[in-house]
């Protein structure tokens, strides 16, 4: 665990480096855009969604909205107290993916932590499915005035959701992705090929955020920082969005 955060420290120190330099190395961001962050797989306890809406949000930024989505109709009636009082979270029971209509979530033993579309069972439920490109659509949420950070934990139904991101357009005003993103390879093999291809083709590199990382606080730490780096290539998109010359016509 001691090397691979320090390999996760390096990492989310290079990446601002290459980004914007020396100067800005130690720099502590916090904009006055409005960020949207995405919980994709909030599950029961929302241990991620909280520390962010709790802590790092806060202090990253003046105005932010979290939208928390769980498939698991039990695990969303759960996190759905736990936040009852956060007015700056919603919950919904959907499953995103790249499909509409009902789709069949397959239970895990481990009390919905590893509920897949993929990985089948005997056990399941048929719940809501939806694209985040038309559920933005349906709710106006455009990501071009507003810092976007997104998290995902799917069990496998990653490259679903990524694949309709760059499909609609979307992937240029996301500014952060978090979730490690290996239970595509646990599932399959060759779709998994399919996915890391995707991702390089397409520029999108996730950093680690999840149930695991959220109990060691140098990994939170790091994850914190990266986050701020997101929110520095956020804002510095809206001021050229801004700044931009009108065209003539």
């Amino acid at each position: 665990m001691l090397v691979d955060t320090s390999l996760l420290f390096i990492r989310a120190v290079l990446r601002r480096l290459s980004l914007f330099g020396f100067s800005e190395i130690f720099t502590k961001w916090r904009t006055g855009y409005p960020v949207l962050y995405l919980d994709i797989g909030t599950h029961k306890q929302g241990a991620e969604l909280a520390l962010m809406t709790d802590a790092i949000l806060p202090s990253v930024c003046i105005h932010y909205e979290a939208y928390g989505f769980e498939a698991n109709q039990e695990s969303f009636r759960q996190a759905r107290v736990r936040f009852s009082k956060k007015r700056h979270v919603i919950l919904l029971h959907k499953a995103l993916c790249n499909a509409q209509g009902k789709i069949r979530l397959y239970h895990n033993a481990s009390s919905g932590l590893a509920d897949s579309l993929y990985r089948q069972a005997d056990s399941f439920e048929d719940v809501e499915a939806v694209r985040l490109s038309d559920w933005l659509r349906e709710k106006d949420i455009s990501l071009e005035d507003r810092i976007c950070l997104l998290r995902m934990n799917i069990e496998g139904a990653e490259f679903d959701v990524l694949q309709d991101v760059v499909e609609s357009g979307l992937a240029t005003n996301v500014d952060g992705y978090y979730g490690m993103w290996d239970d595509v390879s646990k599932i399959n093999v060759k779709r998994d090929v399919e996915f890391r291809e995707f991702l390089s083709t397409n520029g999108i590199s996730s950093m680690t955020f999840n149930g695991r990382d959220v109990r060691w606080r140098f990994r939170m730490k790091c994850i914190e920082y990266d986050m701020n780096t997101s929110v520095m290539v956020g804002s510095r998109r809206l001021e050229r969005r801004i700044n931009a010359p009108t065209p003539i016509t």
